[in-house]
């Protein structure tokens, strides 16, 4: 018996993904207080695609889903053959991740997932959905009042609107495309904003009625985070939650002394603390179907080059799995 991974062998900045290969180590023993868990589904996330690409991981994948494969001495929360997700992104200094068939974790960093929720949501239990709980509440937007996003037509995005939904939160959603927008409100989107014919600030502007919107996530930065900036109220907080439009991010002064706070969003600087929480409320939204993973298309591990190429493409669906 053999694990297969993809391991990043050797690192060019202008090719990072070409340093990936497929290899085979030695399958992990389970040490006291530890589980084996052999992954079975694993998406790829901007987040695997941004470690290789600053060559940060050596075997990349953020999160997944598999069976316990075997528990060591001591171990009381899973036993062999159950249904879990195996929390690597929470233990990502040893520099492995999900794209192995075998992961050693301790037990705390191992989760039984209830028989309600598929195999699928259960791989992508943790990048989006506790990112979209956890800068939603964090943004506090009232019932009733606007929050603003761009990336809408992501997954992360599609799950942001769902969420805002449930809560009472209204959705204004910024995308590249006009062709997306029936799409989104049929998910359950208030707004929609298409940036290839329509100016941002000036649509928040018209759809509030000149309030501005609550709030901000931003996946973009580059120049877009001055459209996001200067259509947010006074004193209103705008979140940057990942670089699609490179590591610079443009803020018209006027909206800093409007009181425009701008500030990062990172899952991991909050994980530590509120795994517990996130676990209990994603899970129970989860369930209960108000948050649905989108699921796209699926790929053999061997195949990882083509998922990845597959995951950037625009209009590609639900999220590309690696199985196998």
């Amino acid at each position: 018996m053999s694990n297969r991974a993809v391991e990043q062998q050797n690192f060019d900045a202008e090719d990072p993904f070409a340093g990936l290969a497929l290899v085979t180590k030695p399958v992990p023993k389970a040490e006291p207080g530890h589980v084996v868990v052999r992954i079975t589904l694993r998406p790829v996330n901007p987040a695997d695609l941004f470690l290789i690409s600053s060559n940060e991981m050596r075997i990349p994948g953020s999160e997944g889903f598999g069976i316990v494969h075997e528990a060591g001495e001591g171990v009381t929360t899973v036993a062999k053959g159950q249904r879990v997700v195996p929390f690597v992104f929470r233990d990502r200094q040893k520099g492995e991740g999900s794209w192995q068939q075998y992961v050693s974790l301790k037990q705390e960093l191992v989760w039984p997932v209830p028989d309600s929720i598929s195999d699928e949501a259960a791989a992508q239990f943790v990048i989006n959905p506790w990112t979209v709980y956890g800068i939603l509440t964090d943004l506090k937007v009232p019932k009733g009042e606007y929050v603003l996003q761009t990336a809408a037509g992501s997954v992360l995005g599609r799950q942001l609107i769902q969420l805002a939904k449930h809560w009472g939160i209204k959705t204004i959603n910024i995308v590249r495309r006009a062709e997306q927008k029936e799409e989104l409100k049929a998910l359950g989107a208030d707004e929609v904003i298409s940036t290839d014919n329509e100016d941002v600030a000036t649509r928040v502007k018209e759809i509030t009625g000149g309030k501005l919107a609550y709030g901000a996530l931003d996946a973009v930065a580059g120049t877009l985070t001055k459209q996001v900036t200067a259509s947010v109220r006074d004193g209103g907080q705008v979140f940057v939650y990942s670089v699609l439009g490179g590591w610079d991010a443009t803020v018209g002064v006027g909206d800093l002394f409007r009181g425009v706070r701008v500030a990062t969003w990172a899952l991991h600087n909050s994980i530590a603390e509120r795994s517990e929480e996130y676990i209990d409320k994603v899970s129970k939204l989860i369930e209960a179907k108000i948050i649905v993973p989108l699921v796209g298309e699926t790929y053999e591990l061997a195949d990882f080059q083509l998922a990845i190429k597959k995951s950037t493409e625009v209009a590609r669906g639900g999220k590309v799995f690696l199985t196998g």
